[in-house]
């Protein structure tokens, strides 16, 4: 027998439970060796369990020596560390002559790898996972059957949530941690989202991000949309110098955002500045600290912050349900950001608990002109999880990159350099390979 590949993964956090799982149901198939390392060698070892055919390592957060090592002797690196050190590997790998893969976006340091990985023959494939990966390819397949069918695009919206399946939906905000909770509190705060409405370039500012809400309804589900950063960079990638309407967001449980805003507004997300409040103080003197001052004489905290930002009754249950009202109870550490200390209470609300199921929600707009004809269809996918470990994310972000392993090492794609898969060369195999893992998109006309 050829003696195996070996596949190394880097990381093994909460979004390679699948990835790792499928590729581990063919290593045998495939003569492949699944390497796993993680700063937490439990958690790779967790993910290898005693498949014959899984290895689990410890990586060092300082000593870089031991996982360039490994990187040189692999055949191919599926990188699931964070999207910082992506550009890192792609260097080692590349001088090894060592295909990559992440499920993150192209930087513009890994971009500028471009020519040095087609001289080595090298394939660096990104943004392979769910948004951005699953996003790209159910959208380039119908923008490239609807021109191939003479079609001319003129507008189009992207959508897509993590959130909670309905069996396990037991909470107002309708919504639980099924992914990394920093990035779930820190939405919106990477700078202004920008996209094209009916033309004209519009602008929302970070403070206002959960005020411009689009209501789209999925398989019967009411949901809010917000813009989620640059959608105007999507005309180049997608080819849509035309349209005027083009946008790209994050979908919530309706009723979400509106209460999130609260927080948004009273600062209380903010994570530009450490601070320190007495020891042992309770939720409802943390709250006050953000309120104004001429609203001290109201004894009762959500009274008083109902007059600071008018919020809705549904939106202040919310709130109360998260416990910032409380008197009895305060935040675990009194010292940090208070992005960081509304981080540490919604993770112990919104845990994703071993029974739970979250669920993907993705939804895309076309509009179009054909035959002289205004028409538009829908795309949508809804996904659920089987447990909180292989979840719907988990699924969504790891089977597309385990389902790119086999064409990149037997070199079937057909392409070097740094990539996304915005081509059918991708998506038509990856697409077709996710059907019959039970991933699959509703399409639907609908009027324009």
């Amino acid at each position: 027998m050829n003696n195996p590949k070996v596949i190394l993964v880097l990381g093994a956090g909460r979004s390679s439970s699948s990835l790792i799982a499928h590729l581990l149901t063919q290593a045998s198939t495939e003569n492949w060796e699944i390497h796993v390392g993680d700063l937490d060698v439990k958690a790779a070892k967790d993910k290898v369990e005693s498949h014959a055919h899984g290895h689990a390592f410890e990586m060092s957060s300082d000593e870089k020596g031991d996982r360039d090592r490994r990187i040189a002797e692999a055949d191919l690196v599926v990188s699931m560390l964070p999207a910082f050190m992506h550009v890192e590997v792609a260097r080692v790998a590349i001088a090894a002559g060592v295909h990559v893969l992440t499920p993150s976006y192209v930087s513009p340091e890994m971009k500028a790898l471009d020519a040095e990985a087609r001289a080595a023959g090298v394939l660096v494939l990104n943004e392979m996972g769910l948004d951005p990966g699953l996003d790209h390819m159910s959208a380039m397949q119908i923008i490239d059957d609807i021109r191939a069918e003479g079609g001319r695009m003129t507008g189009f919206a992207s959508y897509c949530g993590g959130l909670v399946a309905p069996a396990s939906d037991d909470n107002p905000w309708h919504y639980k941690l099924s992914w990394n909770p920093r990035n779930v509190v820190l939405a919106g705060q990477g700078g202004s989202a920008t996209f094209l409405d009916q033309g004209r370039i519009r602008v929302v500012p970070p403070h206002r991000t959960f005020q411009a809400l689009t209501p789209i309804e999925v398989e019967g589900r009411p949901y809010d949309g917000y813009p989620n950063r640059d959608s105007l960079g999507y005309r180049e990638l997608y080819g849509l110098h035309d349209v005027r309407t083009l946008v790209r967001g994050t979908l919530r449980s309706a009723g979400y955002c509106q209460a999130w805003d609260v927080l948004v507004q009273l600062g209380m997300v903010r994570d530009d500045a450490t601070l320190t409040w007495p020891e042992g103080i309770s939720w409802a003197d943390w709250t006050r600290t953000f309120l104004p001052a001429s609203l001290e004489h109201v004894s009762s905290v959500r009274e008083a912050l109902a007059h600071a930002t008018h919020a809705t009754e549904a939106s202040l249950a919310k709130l109360e349900w998260l416990g910032l009202f409380e008197d009895g109870n305060g935040p675990s550490s009194a010292h940090g950001t208070p992005a960081q200390i509304i981080e540490g209470l919604v993770t112990e609300k919104w845990v994703l608990r071993p029974e739970d199921r979250d669920m993907i929600v993705m939804w895309h707009r076309f509009d179009y002109e054909q035959n002289g004809e205004r028409k538009a269809k829908t795309s949508s996918l809804c996904l659920e999880g089987k447990d909180s470990t292989f979840t719907a994310m988990s699924d969504t972000v790891g089977l597309p990159m385990a389902l790119a392993v086999k064409p990149m090492l037997e070199g079937t794609f057909g392409t070097t350099g740094v990539e996304v898969p915005m081509s059918r060369v991708y998506y038509a195999p990856l697409l077709e390979g996710l059907k019959g893992l039970g991933i699959s998109f509703v399409e639907a006309d609908i009027q324009p």
